[in-house]
């Protein structure tokens, strides 16, 4: 009895000791806030194929902090925040437009003054619903009052120098909304002015503050279509016609900020609708083309227009009507070194670009519910310095502190370098980046040119290889192979002789051996690339067409393709183990094949050809084999080509399979005693035919899919009743 007595006791005693731990650490939770990263930070990386993907990596900034009204002191919340901006001394604005308050924080986040920005007179300016906030470098504080149509200008003090409302000026369209949001200025001490819904470009002022016209615009995407069908309109238009008419205007700039260049780098925010689209991000010249550019794997570079700045798999999400919505820019800014950060108010995420569009970095998040340190609810606006970043989160109340980690400040030196050309000096920020983060791709990408200009080649091609190097990888791979040819030319040219003599030597032996192959069979596959003619007259009245040899062709030009893809050099192979797809190189190779041979007896067979499936399908098999031979040697002859010999390669495989195409042609005329004309009509109503059985599988597939759902659906009803 006394053992059970104390065995109780002691369940009770450990019950009540857990239950105060699990309270302590809830309670010490909910009071401390947390420092660590809200959200996993990532960065995009180029794989084979021209394709992108996201890693995870260490993180380049942390939330610090978060400026509050508590924090600050302040008895009323920052409620309405729309803006935010570093001063040049390092003091901070905080725009609350929404309640019509500027407050004025110091560079160690405390409270410098809550500030009242004043008429000459004394009389406070109102400037509620006011969306942006500007400090120039004299400390001129520049209000976008959005709601009151017109520009503030005043001096640090607050006192108002002067109002700039809408000009009255020819260049402005009639009926033009003027709503600022947004004020810049160059290094020229012109003013440019960002006005909501304007698809015109950003108002320009003089440094006098006369106004000069529109700077830059986007431009609407347009295709072949949309050209073909301006020029139905212009044949076939009429007033009533035109009248309907829906005109296709650019998406409007939402932020901008200047690069230390002087260049205007701007963000339009959503551009797709319902998708996130491209060419979020540009950098206007004073002509107003697109300068940003993005290096490829290739070599080439496309402008920004081309690249998409958010996810590449676009998740969705609901906004309070139940409506799915898009990522969407809202600001954007430019540090020192011409990094550009931009913020997206959908996910609440903050991204990182170099000046060649390469994501460095992204983090944040929250989406909407946002209450940890370094997430937001709903953020408006971010501010960048070389020593924090800023977010300023509407409806969270706050401004949120980043500050660079080591490891972001190694990373944006090391990047900074690179971007400069001084290889050799982001050597070692190049390691230590790899002491942090082994999977960094610009940190291979960075040694690897540092290796080849100290001509390193060998392990210039390692670290070209990780980093999916295109350019790196081929020079390192020349000198290598400019090198070995230099060292061994006698050798080599001895050894090419003594080939081509054995060779020579061989085929005469053979031929007076009087060595012929018996089989017919085989010898209509191999007379068929040299006497197409008279090879498949041959098979066609002898019966020599084989289903045995056929089907062995069928899996060698499978076998072909698929090690043209996965065993063909560095250079010359845009898969990786990752995203190659066996069964679509068994679709295109051995299936098309089939579907080929399916349709045209079948279409052949209405046109009154005299050939049957077998005969077709050898035929067709046939006709591949200088395609499978060529592709085995293009696979091999890749592993030692450099770039440049890609042209002559694919040069020699054009020729190939237009030869291939040519021995079909032939093919199909004997086996169906057509002549040529009838032979390309059937060749073109057998493509359509086999675009139509694809489709009729489809079809098929997503009925049997539904069929499959209601039964089961059915299934479930009468199991659970």
């Amino acid at each position: 009895m006394i053992i059970n007595s104390c065995g109780r006791e002691g369940k009770n005693l450990s019950k009540k000791l857990l239950a105060i731990i699990f309270a302590a650490v809830m309670f010490i939770s909910s009071v401390i806030p947390s420092a660590a990263a809200a959200t996993d930070t990532y960065t995009g990386a180029d794989v084979k194929g021209n394709d992108f993907e996201y890693r995870l990596s260490r993180e380049m900034y942390t939330a610090k902090k978060e400026i509050t009204a508590s924090s600050l002191g302040l008895s009323q919340a920052l409620e309405g925040l729309t803006d935010v901006c570093f001063c040049e001394d390092g003091t901070i604005l905080v725009l609350c437009g929404g309640k019509s308050r500027l407050i004025k924080i110091n560079s160690d986040y405390t409270l410098n003054s809550v500030m009242e920005i004043t008429q000459s007179d004394g009389n406070t300016v109102d400037f509620t619903g006011a969306k942006g906030v500007y400090s120039a470098k004299n400390g001129d504080i520049y209000i976008a009052d959005t709601l009151n149509a017109r520009i503030i200008i005043a001096d640090a003090s607050g006192r108002v120098n002067s109002i700039l409302g809408l000009p009255e000026s020819k260049l402005i369209p009639e009926g033009f909304l003027y709503q600022p949001t947004a004020i810049a200025k160059d290094k020229e001490g012109y003013t440019y002015i960002l006005s909501f819904g304007c698809f015109y470009g950003a108002l320009l002022y003089s440094p006098e503050y006369e106004f000069l016209g529109f700077y830059g615009a986007n431009t609407v995407k347009s295709g072949a279509l949309d050209t073909l069908n301006y020029i139905w309109d212009k044949l076939t238009g009429n007033d009533e016609k035109k009248s309907a008419d829906v005109k296709t205007l650019p998406y409007s700039f939402v932020d901008f900020d200047f690069d230390s260049d002087g260049y205007l780098v701007t963000c339009t925010g959503n551009t797709e609708g319902s998708e996130n689209g491209e060419g979020q991000i540009r950098k206007i010249s004073p002509t107003g083309a697109d300068i940003l550019y993005k290096r490829e794997l290739s070599g080439d570079t496309v402008t920004s227009s081309a690249v998409n700045f958010l996810e590449k798999q676009l998740v969705l999400r609901r906004d309070m009507t139940g409506a799915y919505v898009a990522q969407n820019i809202v600001s954007t800014a430019v540090s020192s070194d011409n990094y550009i950060f931009a913020l997206d108010r959908t996910n609440g995420t903050v991204y990182i670009y170099d000046s060649e569009c390469n994501l460095m970095s992204a983090f944040g998040g929250g989406i909407g519910t946002g209450e940890q340190l370094g997430v937001f609810k709903a953020p408006v606006a971010l501010a960048v310095n070389d020593n924090a970043i800023l977010v300023a989160d509407q409806e969270g109340n706050a401004v949120t502190v980043f500050e660079p980690t080591e490891y972001g400040a190694l990373l944006r030196a090391a990047q900074s370098l690179y971007l400069k050309g001084d290889y050799e000096e982001a050597k070692d920020l190049w390691k230590r980046v790899l002491s942090y983060d082994r999977g960094s791709q610009p940190a291979y990408r960075g040694l690897a040119m540092a290796y080849y200009n100290e001509g390193n080649y060998k392990e210039a091609l390692k670290a070209a290889r990780i980093a999916v190097d295109y350019t790196v990888y081929d020079l390192a791979w020349q000198a290598i192979l400019s090198d070995f040819f230099a060292k061994n030319f006698i050798w080599l040219a001895a050894l090419a002789v003594l080939a081509a003599a054995a060779i020579v030597t061989g085929a005469v032996k053979l031929k007076k051996s009087g060595f012929k192959i018996k089989n017919p069979r085989i010898k209509i596959v191999l007379g068929a690339v040299p006497h197409p003619f008279r090879s498949f007259e041959e098979m066609k009245y002898k019966g020599l067409a084989s289903y045995k040899i056929s089907v062995v062709i069928t899996v060698l030009l499978f076998v072909a393709f698929a090690l043209k893809k996965t065993a063909a050099g560095f250079l010359y192979t845009n898969v990786t183990a990752r995203n190659y797809n066996i069964i679509y190189t068994f679709a295109s190779t051995a299936g098309l094949l089939l579907l080929w041979s399916f349709a045209n007896w079948l279409v052949c067979s209405i046109f009154s050809g005299k050939g049957t499936f077998k005969e077709v399908y050898a035929a067709t098999a046939y006709s591949l084999t200088p395609i499978i031979i060529y592709t085995f040697i293009y696979t091999l002859v890749s592993r030692f080509a450099t770039l440049s010999s890609s042209g002559l390669l694919n040069g020699i495989g054009t020729a190939v399979a237009l030869y291939s195409a040519f021995i079909m042609c032939v093919a199909i005329i004997e086996v169906h005693e057509f002549d040529f004309t009838k032979t390309l009509l059937t060749a073109a109503v057998t493509v359509f035919f086999m675009i139509l059985i694809v489709f009729v599988i489809f079809m098929c597939a997503i009925l049997l899919k539904q069929l499959g759902t209601f039964i089961y659906s059915v299934y479930s009803e009468t199991a659970y009743r």
